[in-house]
């Protein structure tokens, strides 16, 4: 039995409202984590290199005084000649340039899920003293490194994942089943990997990077960082007994059931596939970004993670478009995009719907639909594009 009783009466700490999903950054992939090499008080980055160049380069250095870590990473006590340094460098920067070649065989990407049984490891025997301290040292600092990569403007701190938790004890005690479902359900993992290979057919120079599920705080279903996808599941673990009533009126209507989770990834798997934005883009740019990812991620997981919009979206097109053009082209996404609990009166995020009809028209209009694919994902003159869509709210 999940016990959550503990958590009820804990005053929730103050945290901020965040939004489901900002703007991810646009990096490439790579499959293996940097080495950090430790040069008597400097630390250096080199790159990503295997532990037998490493090896061979630090006893070209200083050979016999080469000590290995249980994760590899090589620290050295001095280097001796700068001739020698300048050699090592320019190996270790030559290796790097080969080993760090991106990702792109779909069953070599890893499904890492191994934050969420740690996670309920913490919420099991932390009480209302010790919950913040216990979340932050048994459940972030000895997570992941797509966990780690998670806390910006998302977890943030167990402080503050705690407090979550504290606003919504019966929420995240009834999905603990869901969560652990990834694991435990062959068929989420291998839609997700149908999904991969889909992607691979219609796009093959497609990158595949490690997707990391972890549980967060309610305010980001998924995003990406430089070692892959960063998915939070506790945004789609609901069921239909799933109490809902601590939950806020954005909540209620962005969070969604297991089985969709594949979708979400989807998603942020295309947005890997994207060149990375400026920070100034336009409402229309940011649109089709996200709007292309709904739609390509559709098309190959079959599903959409944005039907609250789409369902408002087909009502109301034409006023939809209508408003939208005539801010497309400034910078302010604030009415259209990653607006969380902040939308009043319609749904939040309309901007994803506005973008993904552009897309869909683009694509059905193309007469070569792989050429059509690799269009969407790298946009790179958002007003050619809409004006070769022929996209004018009223299709």
């Amino acid at each position: 039995m999940v016990l959550y009783s503990k958590w009820t009466a804990c005053r929730p700490f103050s945290s901020e409202n965040a939004r489901a999903r900002e703007r991810p950054r646009r990096i490439p992939i790579l499959q293996e984590e940097p080495t950090i090499h430790i040069i008597g008080s400097r630390t250096q980055i080199f790159g990503f290199v295997s532990n037998a160049t490493r090896n061979l380069i630090c006893q070209l250095i200083l050979p016999g005084s080469v000590s290995t870590s249980k994760e590899g990473h090589v620290m050295r006590r001095a280097i001796m000649g700068s001739g020698i340094f300048g050699f090592v460098c320019a190996v270790v920067f030559g290796q790097a340039a080969v080993e760090s070649k991106p990702n792109q065989a779909p069953e070599a990407a890893r499904l890492i899920t191994s934050d969420i049984p740690s996670f309920w490891q913490v919420f099991d025997k932390a009480s209302l003293k010790d919950a913040a301290e216990m979340f932050q040292r048994e459940y972030i600092d000895s997570g992941t490194a797509g966990l780690h990569d998670f806390l910006k403007s998302r977890i943030q701190n167990g402080r503050s994942l705690a407090g979550t938790i504290a606003a919504r004890p019966r929420y995240y005690a009834a999905i603990r089943e869901s969560t652990l479902a990834i694991d435990q359900t062959p068929a989420i993992k291998d839609a997700i990997r149908a999904s991969f290979r889909r992607l691979q057919e219609i796009y093959p120079d497609a990158v595949f990077p490690d997707v990391y599920f972890v549980i967060g705080r309610m305010n980001s279903a998924g995003t990406v960082s430089s070692r892959g996808l960063l998915i939070g599941v506790e945004m789609n673990a609901r069921s239909e007994s799933t109490p809902v009533d601590e939950l806020t009126a954005w909540e209620r209507a962005v969070t969604g059931r297991i089985a969709t989770l594949p979708n979400i990834v989807a998603h942020e798997l295309i947005h890997i596939q994207q060149p990375r934005e400026g920070d100034r883009s336009t409402l229309l740019q940011q649109a089709l970004s996200e709007g292309g990812a709904d739609f390509i991620g559709e098309m190959i997981s079959g599903g959409t993670i944005n039907k609250v919009q789409r369902s408002y979206g087909d009502a109301h097109e034409q006023a939809l478009w209508a408003e939208f053009r005539k801010e497309m082209l400034g910078t302010d996404l604030d009415r259209w995009m990653y607006q969380g609990d902040r939308a009043k009166d319609r749904p939040a995020d309309l901007g994803y719907y506005i973008g993904y009809k552009i897309c869909e028209k683009f694509y059905h209009r193309a007469p070569d639909k792989r050429e059509a694919v690799r269009r969407i994902l790298h946009i790179t003159d958002p007003e050619t594009f809409l004006k070769e869509s022929g996209y004018g709210g009223d299709n």
